[in-house]
């Protein structure tokens, strides 16, 4: 069997304008994906997600049609250690972050889902089986213009009342008082039994970081994710030894390489990948068994498309050290729309079943998605 054709499809959605929502950082006004095609001479066909976050959608698209993807055609789409190996090294020039290992990440995982369908396994069977399903956490808690402190509290008890037993929410915009103060009104809100984690997105100083976990002890943290850069994972070691909660991250660093650096300085407690950005689930696996052989466990971010989600939810899945899923809170038709055979839905556990049919277990519903499609 050899890959014969790679194609991309970039989608859009644009938040209404009083929607809008941010992090520490930026301020969200539309959600992007590139959906990725891949196609067999034996008829099968892969879908996967590769991030766009950070910068054009067409960016990462362009790098996928006219570099990554040419090196893929005429492979065997089964021997994804192989094509992952050259790939990473024929596009060595162009870095190892950011938009070129996004592009790599939906190459690879359209292969895994190849790979399911050749063989009429789930993907998550592949990756080892380790469950069926896992813990679901509700990720809102996002900066709005104009709403009371109150606001989070209230659209985490939607939450709760939805079937959620485990939130995130966004600190790091703010001063430390002020965001502390939406944290215990959440908190307060869900209850003290359930998990609440808070996320910074690199924004504090590490003096910042470790004043802020003192200032949140109270209210009981499962974790705080990034608090600081993860181009300072000394920094991040020195935030995990001197707060009473522990550290997750780094969803903006990618490869085995990058996470052993992380882990080896002790910079994190949980060790937080996305397979549309951190090499695809081929160099997820990786990071995952250099995490477990540390005793760390292991999530995924989540904050695309439909495929995004599904790849973070056959990981966590399959590997024996993943726990917990991220669920974005906000609208995102990219996400709720993009199958015509799957909805979201959560067991009276609050955790989420993953599909167990062939590859990812999901039909891709272009018609749905036509509305969004920008290329």
């Amino acid at each position: 069997m050899e890959i014969t054709s790679v194609k991309t499809y970039i989608y859009r959605y644009n938040i209404p304008e009083g929607e809008y929502f941010a992090n520490a950082n930026r301020w969200n006004t539309n959600k992007n994906t590139v959906l990725v095609q891949i196609e067999t001479d034996a008829g099968i066909t892969g879908y996967g997600e590769a991030d766009a976050a950070g910068g054009p959608a067409e960016v990462t698209a362009y790098i996928i049609d006219k570099e990554i993807g040419p090196y893929v055609i005429g492979k065997d789409p089964l021997c994804v250690d192989a094509i992952y190996a050259e790939v990473y090294q024929r596009s060595m020039i162009h870095g190892r972050r950011g938009v070129i290992m996004h592009a790599v990440s939906g190459i690879d995982c359209a292969l895994w889902d190849i790979i399911g369908k050749v063989t009429n396994q789930p993907v998550y069977k592949l990756l080892g089986g380790a469950r069926n399903k896992v813990l679901a956490y509700h990720s809102g808690g996002f900066y709005r213009k104009d709403v009371p402190l109150d606001w989070y509290a209230k659209e985490a008890r939607a939450g709760y009342e939805k079937g959620f037993r485990a939130f995130k929410m966004k600190i790091g915009r703010l001063d430390l008082k002020t965001d502390a103060e939406r944290v215990r009104l959440v908190r307060e809100a869900i209850g003290p039994d359930c998990k609440l984690m808070v996320d910074v997105n690199s924004n504090y100083s590490v003096q910042e970081a470790i004043q802020m976990g003192r200032l949140l002890a109270p209210y009981d943290l499962f974790f705080m994710e990034e608090p600081v850069s993860a181009d300072d994972p000394e920094g991040s070691a020195r935030v995990a030894a001197n707060v009473p909660m522990p550290l997750a991250g780094y969803e903006t660093e990618y490869t085995r390489y990058g996470f052993r650096r992380l882990i080896d300085c002790q910079a994190m407690d949980i060790v937080q990948v996305d397979p549309t950005r951190s090499g695809g689930l081929t160099e997820c696996r990786k990071i995952a068994a250099y995490a477990s052989a540390h005793k760390l466990p292991i999530t995924s971010h989540i904050f695309a498309g439909g495929l995004t989600f599904m790849a973070g939810l056959h990981f966590v899945c399959g590997v024996d050290n993943g726990f917990l899923l991220e669920c974005e809170a906000n609208p995102n038709p990219l996400r709720t729309e993009m199958f015509s055979d799957y909805r979201f839905t959560l067991d009276s556990e609050g955790c989420v079943v993953v599909p167990d049919k062939p590859g990812f277990g999901v039909t891709v519903d272009f018609d749905a998605l036509e509305p969004y499609r920008i290329g």
